[in-house]
Formats: C-alpha cells, structure tokens, sequence
C-alpha cells in the first residue's frame, strides 16, 4: 500500500474516548500531510468542520466499537473503501487496535504498510406483500426470528438449493459468514470459523430439539426458509442494525453476497493469538 492522502474518519461520539483519540488523529496524519475528514458527530466532539468520510478518502478509521464499523460498512453501500477498527471499549472483534496501539498503527497509516483484507457479505431478500423485495445485506449476520413482542416460537422450514433439508421449531435462526461467526452465532453455539473461509453458517437460536445443530454451506449455496406459522410474521435483522417484517408465508433467501467489504488491519498478529485474547483462553481462573 501507499500513503493515503485522504482519511475519513467515523466513530461513536458518545464514548469517552472518541473525542481525545480524534485530536490524537488529527494532530499525526495532519503533521504527516495526510488530508483527514471528519463525520460530523465527530467533528462536533472535537468542534472541527465536518465532511462526507464515506466519499472520495482511500481509508476509513472507525472509532467505536464492532457496531461502529458494521454501520460504516452499511452506509458504504458496497464501495469497497478499506475500514481501519479502533476499538474504544468492548470485546471488538472486527476493531481489533486499542487505544493503547493507536499511534502505531497511525504509523502504519502513513507509511502504508497497512493491509486489506476482502470479507464476503450476506445477502438476504424476501417479497413483499406488495410485489415488492426486501433487500438486505451484511458483514456479521443475518437473523430470522419471531417478529412481535410475543416472542414466539417460530416453525421454519429450510432448504437447500431448493433441497428440503428440515422443519424445526426454534426461536429463529442465524445465517452467519466466517467474519461474523464469533459474534451473535458463537454465542448461540454456533462454530467458530476462520473469517478468511468463503462459507455459510446457518445456527438455530433455541430450537425445542437437542438435534438440531448448526450447519456450515458453501459458498455458492443458497438458504431458503419459510415460516410455517400462518398466525407468526418473522423479522430479517441485518447486523443488527437494519431490520424488516415479512409476511407469513413469504420465503427469505439467504446467500452469501457479490459485495464485500474491505477491512484493514496493521501488524502481523495471528487470528488464533485474537481468539485467544478476547475469549480468554489462555488464563488460569483467578479463584485457583
């Protein structure tokens, strides 16, 4: 990679941090005459003018948290511009940089030795009543669940390429790529998969049957699932962000998308040292 001369900056304003690591941003890129534009939550934390961060910069920084940068990669709307994670609380993920390592990886920035590394999306449509589609698209997940404040149980039929697979009473699903295999899929006992890996994972939230388990695709298969329950709407989450009802009856598609996202990364650090890291792996429990 080469310097970027134009750096758009995102993040949550709300965190502690955002304010302080912006003006730590600003006064290096700026020193190093890398152009920086600033969203404008951000640029009023730091009371600086704002622009468009998302249109005509070679990088995006995303400061906040992986709910950060998955909202970033939804407004790029399939511009395949690099997003750079900082992490500024929580688990992160997707923004694997503390705040710790900013000003090396701010280095990194400048002299460009940053990498990029392409992550397939999902795609998932359904018809609307109207004749319509509902189009989604995301990094982490797609979820099909019960859609009103019942919280009811949901009898979904899935298949295949058009193969029937199986009928099974869940709370819903969750069609996941590699990317998003350790968020919300992991925590509803879904596998953890390399995000490098071109699949599909499809891991049913809560289903009344210990024999179903979460089953992984590849990459060119395509999920439908049809909500058996006349009486039940289902919900299509997009990373938890974009969300829509779909009429009983109606099939939802789910396969992994043309798009993709563009992430960056600084530094050599093993995938397997991140896992061990965020899920604590490596410790002996403080009460031994």
């Amino acid at each position: 990679m080469t310097q970027p001369a134009r750096v758009g900056v995102v993040g949550n304003a709300t965190k502690e941090a955002a304010a302080p690591t912006t003006r730590r941003i600003l006064e290096r890129l700026e020193a190093a005459g890398v152009e920086v534009v600033l969203g404008a939550d951000i640029a009023a934390a730091v009371g600086r003018g704002e622009g468009d961060p998302l249109q005509d910069v070679d990088l995006i920084l995303s400061l906040g948290g992986d709910g950060t940068l998955l909202r970033t990669v939804r407004l790029l709307s399939g511009r395949e511009i690099p997003i750079l994670g900082v992490n500024l609380g929580g688990l992160g993920f997707l923004t694997a940089i503390s705040s710790e390592e900013l000003e090396a990886c701010l280095d990194a920035v400048i002299a460009g030795t940053y990498r990029v590394e392409d992550r397939k999306l999902l795609r998932a449509a359904a018809q609307e009543s109207g004749g319509g589609e509902i189009v989604l698209r995301a990094l982490n997940d797609i979820v099909v669940d019960e859609g009103s404040f019942t919280r009811r149980a949901a009898v979904l039929r899935m298949s295949i390429q058009g193969a029937y697979v199986g009928t099974f009473t869940a709370d819903g699903l969750i069609a996941a790529t590699a990317t998003g295999s350790t968020a919300y899929s992991l925590s509803s006992g879904g596998p953890i998969v390399h995000p490098r890996l071109p699949v599909l994972v499809v891991t049913p939230i809560c289903p009344h049957s210990l024999s179903i388990r979460p089953l992984v695709f590849l990459e060119d298969e395509e999920v439908q699932v049809e909500n058996l329950l006349s009486g039940v709407s289902l919900k299509v989450t997009a990373d938890g962000q974009d969300a829509h009802r779909v009429e009983p009856g109606a099939s939802i598609r789910i396969r992994l998308s043309d798009r993709k996202a563009r992430l960056a990364f600084v530094g050599n650090r093993p995938y397997y040292e991140i896992l061990r890291t965020k899920l604590n792996w490596g410790g002996i429990p403080k009460d031994r």
